[in-house]
């Protein structure tokens, strides 16, 4: 059985489209990863809403006192409909965003093909 390496950097990079559901990234089984930057760039003259988010794909089970249960497949937006003027970015995050194993990001844009969203992203092999 192949070993996953302890900690891995990675760069994905997505042109947002309208899908409201466009998954542009989910953490593999067995890894928690750190979101540690995340920016969306608008490439036209035109200013468009961006919207990004965490997706929570399983529940999560109570811990052993009874708390920080929480249900699967939910949304928690970070930003929604930010209005992004033309030839301008944003970085959506202000600090770091933890992924836990098979949670994913999503965004999307008001405008298709307008936006473009660079992540940096830093996996962590669970023990």
């Amino acid at each position: 059985m192949a070993q996953l390496p302890l900690n891995s950097f990675r760069t994905m990079t997505a042109i947002l489209t309208t899908n409201t559901s466009a998954t542009i990234y989910t953490a593999p089984v067995g890894v928690t990863s750190i979101v540690l930057m995340a920016q969306i760039s608008n490439i036209t003259t035109n200013t468009t809403a961006v919207s990004f988010i965490h997706h929570r794909n399983i529940p999560i089970q109570q811990n052993a006192q009874g708390n920080n249960a929480q249900p699967g497949n939910v949304d928690s937006y970070i930003v929604e409909n930010f209005g992004l003027p033309g030839n301008d970015a944003v970085n959506v995050l202000s600090g770091k965003l933890i992924i836990e194993a098979l949670d994913s990001v999503r965004a999307y844009a008001a405008t298709p093909n307008a936006t473009q969203l660079v992540l940096s992203i830093l996996e962590s092999a669970n023990s």
